[in-house]
């Protein structure tokens, strides 16, 4: 059995709460309530809290805590440049490498997210699926490193993504990912590329606006 320090428990039930929108982007943080909500005492949330600080995850404020970090335009751009190459490497040897029980696991991962469309179940559990969407296709190019960075990357873009006033979307998505698959089934590389490339913009472009958006809001107060 794996041993856990409080400090990583904390930091996993924070990251967590960010994960699933229960503590949003924007929000303030304080290790009093902390204390209360995790029921884990000062210093190993402390600790948890200095490692997100350090991932990018929440935001040290002069005396007065931390608030969790927000998307900023210029990080959805590194992130959407280093997912775009690492995602075009994956499609290529995910194609060498496709089994029958790998390609079956990639249309469950589809399938998964329709009905989590037609159920309409949370903005950000969707996120989440749509996530693993691409960390399939990773996981079956075989290659472990490049399969870290590519969920670490998917989960940060979650994890401080805003969805208050976001539109639903989801069978625009669906359809790309349905796109993708059948692509890959076919092993047709230069196409599945060329689809995930064009679905990457398009997310990455909806992200731009949404930050744009919020940063006219909040110039306007």
């Amino acid at each position: 059995m794996e041993y856990l320090s409080l400090a990583e428990i904390a930091y996993q039930k924070i990251k967590q709460a960010i994960l699933k929108h229960e503590i949003v982007p924007g929000q303030r943080l304080s290790h009093d309530e902390l204390v209360l909500r995790l029921k884990i005492s000062q210093t190993p949330i402390r600790e948890a809290l200095s490692r997100l600080a350090q991932e990018g995850y929440v935001t040290r404020l002069t005396n007065r805590g931390y608030r969790v970090s927000e998307m900023t335009a210029e990080e959805v751009e590194e992130l959407f440049g280093l997912r775009s190459a690492l995602e075009a490497y994956c499609i290529d040897e995910a194609i060498r490498r496709i089994t029958p029980e790998r390609l079956k696991a990639l249309e469950q991962s589809v399938k998964s997210s329709r009905r989590a469309i037609v159920a309409n179940d949370p903005l950000v559990d969707r996120y989440i699926l749509n996530k693993d969407f691409h960390v399939i296709v990773a996981e079956i190019a075989g290659n472990g490193a490049v399969t870290r960075v590519l969920n670490d990357t998917c989960e940060k873009l979650v994890l401080k993504r805003r969805i208050e006033g976001v539109t639903q979307g989801g069978f625009a998505v669906l359809q790309h990912h349905r796109e993708i698959f059948q692509a890959i089934k076919r092993k047709d590389v230069r196409r599945a590329q060329e689809l995930m490339r064009a679905h990457l913009q398009n997310i990455k472009t909806i992200l731009l606006k949404q930050i744009e958006a919020r940063t006219r809001t909040a110039r306007a107060r």
